[in-house]
């Protein structure tokens, strides 16, 4: 059993900067989980074999998504957990849904591959992986998309342009909707895109027979060449851009500390401009700023992640989890409580207002998770539960879980306590 932590990650509270740098850093370096060439590879084994058994193979695809939970889990269990809760905050930024089973382990080489190995890197690498990995641009139906003009287009009627990529590159992942675009630039963003697609057998690529001719201007910048290098360099100049930094910052404060102080956000987006869209010097102003336990309503899957440390569960034994108490403790009770696993039914992410989270149902959801995963989890593990009465909690929380009547009672009150339920 562990104590308390607050605001950044899941475990004690008293960690230095430099060690919650080192945390990020150390998540960072981690191999991914799939990589976009054996997600391809799943997704053409997928389409030629999924005939003679289609229970088979959605279940191998289900393997993935059960894997990503475990790792997650494992991760926020590991260190501090910090690094673990950027992870996370990234993949909600650049939020991607498989839109079937061939591509469920291509989702997981999203946030494994194109999200988490840049956490503490810069902005500007993970923009350009993150949003033209094949996943968003299936999601965001970029692999639809042609230019009005092109080749393409002009020889097969009722193709065409498709602007949702373009769309959420600006209002979403870089500058915001409150940033001083037009839907010209939108428009003239999706022109410069239309060029890429992917398909499982040829993979990610530019198809110029694709592109729209002639020359695009997003906010005021040309881009003459049909290129990936052109659109390289166009998500350089959004990530580079000051609006998106105070877009970042802001999304960052407010995820992390529940507030939005003006004077932090400005420090953390001009950290963000004096090093080139990288990241940790970011972090570092975050993590400087000497704010209030308890200020964030834990939303469902770090509240789990929370609780599991406090009853001092291992990284080895939330990996060797089988898939049936995956599904049956985690996946299903999320959904129950609002987060649904892939399931945040909009490229705009989670919310982060508490009474997004606070529905009845939903918390009953959360009490009967800590009355009743702990004891399937430790029979699982083969062992005795835990003590609930941990070092940090409250007079009032401590007293009541010393009053409980069994085990179980205790540990559902030390769970669902304000010192878990909050960071």
């Amino acid at each position: 059993m562990t104590a308390f932590g607050v605001r950044f990650g899941y475990g004690p509270a008293a960690a230095t900067v430099p060690e919650a740098i080192a945390d990020v850093q150390a998540i960072a370096a981690l191999p991914p989980l799939v990589t976009q060439a054996e997600a391809q590879q799943f997704h053409v084994d997928y389409n030629a074999n999924a005939g003679s058994d289609t229970r088979l193979w959605r279940e191998r695809a289900r393997d993935y998504r059960r894997a990503e939970v475990r790792g997650r889990i494992s991760r926020g269990l590991t260190g501090l957990g910090v690094g673990n809760r950027l992870h996370s905050f990234w993949a909600d930024h650049f939020t991607t849904l498989p839109k079937n089973y061939q591509t469920y382990p291509m989702q997981v080489s999203m946030t494994e591959e194109a999200v988490r190995p840049h956490i503490a890197g810069r902005f500007a690498d993970m923009l350009k992986a993150a949003d033209l990995h094949p996943v968003m641009m299936f999601f965001l139906d970029q692999v639809a998309s042609a230019g009005d003009n092109s080749p393409f287009a002009l020889s097969r009627p009722g193709t065409g342009l498709n602007e949702n990529l373009g769309r959420e590159l600006i209002e979403l992942h870089t500058i915001g909707v409150a940033g001083p675009y037009t839907q010209d630039d939108v428009r003239e963003a999706s022109n410069l895109l239309a060029g890429m697609i992917y398909g499982a057998y040829q993979g990610v690529r530019y198809d110029v027979k694709r592109a729209e001719p002639g020359v695009e201007t997003v906010l005021g910048v040309e881009y003459p060449d049909d290129s990936i290098a052109e659109i390289h360099r166009m998500m350089d100049d959004l990530a580079r851009r000051p609006e998106t930094a105070r877009h970042l910052a802001t999304k960052l404060a407010v995820h992390f500390l529940g507030d939005e102080p003006l004077e932090l956000i400005d420090e953390m987006a001009a950290a963000y401009l004096a090093n080139d869209t990288a990241l940790v010097p970011v972090y570092e102003v975050l993590f400087s700023h000497r704010s209030w336990p308890g200020a964030k309503l834990r939303k469902p899957l770090d509240w789990m992640i929370a609780g599991l440390r406090a009853l001092g569960v291992t990284p080895a034994e939330a990996e060797a989890l089988p898939g049936s108490f995956i599904d049956a403790f985690i996946l299903e009770p999320l959904g129950i409580m609002g987060q649904p696993w892939d399931g945040q039914g909009g490229p705009d992410g989670w919310p982060e207002q508490a009474e997004a989270w606070l529905a009845p149902n939903q918390l009953a959801a959360r009490l009967d998770w800590a009355m009743t995963a702990p004891t399937a989890l430790f029979t699982q593990l083969g062992r005795m539960l835990p003590d609930p009465r941990l070092p940090g909690l409250t007079d009032n929380t401590a007293l009541w879980v010393g009053r409980a009547q069994s085990a179980e009672a205790g540990i559902a009150a030390m769970l669902t306590s304000p010192e878990l339920q909050r960071s």
